[in-house]
């Protein structure tokens, strides 16, 4: 052999042990371990006849056998790392897959409580705002106020016209009573005004009756009277004449002759007189005129007197519209008694009170500002309203029911906040969504919706810290929860949050004048 022929790189070394050659630059990576004279040939010192060593003359086939020393060692590793990660994917993913099947988990979920934002009621100038941001409040505390003149003036204006409307009412309702007093008294008065010319257009036809009796007997009688006296005057002037011849004639005494003429002077004065007679009893006749008279002025009484009592019955009509009267002036004193309770609570309007015990949390608004009407100057909630709303998916709600224990985790806590779920929502988000979706043009794509879930957190030492807002992952247990709890429970805050102090209290409990 050659002194300057390599034996290990010529590879032909290995014909001693009967092994199959290698090809130049690859050596086996069992060959160091097997050959102890590659190793001396790869250990030993430079000599005269072999100056250069064999690994600076064969540094880079000694570095391929590195490197694939250092791959079997890698692969080696590799296989074993894969294996045990293998196992601790399969010990962690059991347990994880049984742990989602029995929960809902969601990122969508938030603090909340019930906002409440106060505004003004009636619009003016803010000149006062006396809370600040994180300040806590009382029901009924006073917390802003408007500019309350104008409507003070303009309270006075309404008190003074209900005063007047009252005023007024009660003239009316006198003057109502009066009327009603008086009617019955004149239409008394007026049947007996009727009844009396009732009674003297009687008396006035009975006298005219009599009267007129009395003077046609008169008349006749006189009328008889007149013709006796004529019949005696005519006897009594043939007598004179006869006894007057007989007594020329010397017939008869001149004593007979006086008597005939003396009783011819009588039955002429007789004659007078009944003449006279008649003729007053002819003049006694105007007294039937006058009586005739007298009856038509009795009428004329009666008729008047009729009229009047249709009048005095007329006088009811009066009576009503005093009555319809005092009625519309009572509608006028409502009126303005409600005008100025409305202007009351304008006026009332002016103060924005704490409607529940609570925490102020936003302020909008300073003194000075003009306040329109419902723009809110202060913020508040009820700290004892707070809960969680979380957003589950709708492919996540198996399993779910009021009741069940739910686990919160929020950013300000290092540990998890207990709770319990009290209702589930009955619609989804979407339905609420400022802007609809619209799938009329037949594009669609399918995105599970979320619905609203309601939790509870436990009251511990940290329930001063929840505050509205803040983001909270939910891990819901499966179950079949506790429906009477949340029932209950859901009536409980139901109440909690139902009312409020109105401004208005105390224009309520004052009574109206």
């Amino acid at each position: 052999m050659p002194a300057n022929v390599n034996p290990v790189l010529d590879l032909n070394l290995n014909s001693e042990t009967g092994e199959q050659p290698v090809p130049t630059g690859i050596v086996p990576a069992n060959c160091l371990d097997q050959s102890p004279d590659i190793k001396q040939a790869l250990t030993r010192e430079p000599t005269e006849e072999n100056p250069q060593p064999l690994a600076g003359r064969d540094a880079g086939r000694m570095s391929q056998l590195d490197r694939r020393q250092r791959w079997q060692s890698r692969k080696l590793w590799g296989s074993v790392l894969s294996v045990v990660a293998l196992l601790a994917i399969v010990f962690w993913l059991i347990p994880y897959v049984n742990y989602r099947l029995a929960h809902s988990s969601t990122d969508d979920g938030f603090v909340e409580s019930r906002l409440t934002h106060l505004g003004a009621q009636t619009a003016g100038l803010i000149t006062a705002v006396l809370v600040e941001e994180r300040d806590v409040v009382r029901a009924g505390e006073l917390l802003a106020e408007v500019d309350s003149e104008p409507h003070q003036r303009a309270l006075e204006l309404a008190t003074a016209t209900r005063m007047k409307a009252q005023s007024e009412l009660a003239l009316q309702q006198s003057n109502w009573e009066r009327l009603e007093s008086e009617y019955p008294r004149k239409v008394a008065a007026a049947q007996a005004d009727l009844a009396y010319a009732d009674a003297g257009v009687a008396q006035s036809r009975t006298e005219l009756e009599v009267i007129r009796v009395d003077v046609d007997q008169a008349v006749d009688e006189a009328a008889a009277a007149v013709t006796s006296a004529r019949a005696n005057l005519t006897k009594a002037s043939d007598d004179q004449k006869r006894y007057e011849r007989l007594y020329q004639e010397e017939s008869i005494t001149k004593i007979r002759w006086e008597e005939a003429v003396k009783a011819l002077a009588t039955a002429d004065a007789d004659m007078k007189t009944a003449d006279a007679k008649f003729q007053r009893a002819q003049s006694n006749r105007r007294k039937t005129m006058i009586a005739d008279q007298n009856v038509a002025v009795a009428v004329s009484r009666r008729n008047k007197a009729d009229e009047e009592l249709r009048l005095a019955e007329l006088g009811r009509l009066n009576v009503e519209e005093a009555g319809l009267l005092v009625e519309v002036t009572k509608r006028d004193v409502e009126h303005a008694k409600r005008n100025e309770a409305t202007v009351s609570i304008n006026l009332e309007y002016c103060r924005m009170v704490a409607p529940f015990d609570g925490v102020v949390v936003k302020r909008y608004r300073n003194p000075g500002d003009h306040a329109p009407i419902g723009s809110p100057i202060l913020s508040l909630y009820n700290p004892e309203l707070i809960f969680v709303t979380a957003y589950l998916e709708e492919d996540r709600l198996a399993g779910v029911a009021p009741g069940n224990r739910a686990s919160l985790k929020l950013d300000a806590f290092t540990a998890p906040l207990p709770g319990r779920v009290i209702w589930i929502g009955q619609a989804t988000g979407a339905n609420f969504s400022l802007v609809p979706r619209d799938v009329s043009s037949g594009e669609f794509t399918k995105v599970p919706q979320r619905i609203p879930v309601r939790i509870l957190p436990d009251r511990d030492s940290r329930w001063p810290d929840l505050r509205p807002g803040l983001s909270v992952s939910v891990v819901i247990d499966h179950g079949p929860g506790d429906p009477a709890w949340a029932t209950a429970e859901a009536d409980r805050i139901r109440l909690l949050g139902a009312t409020g102090v109105s401004p208005l209290r105390k224009v309520r409990e004052e009574p109206m004048p």
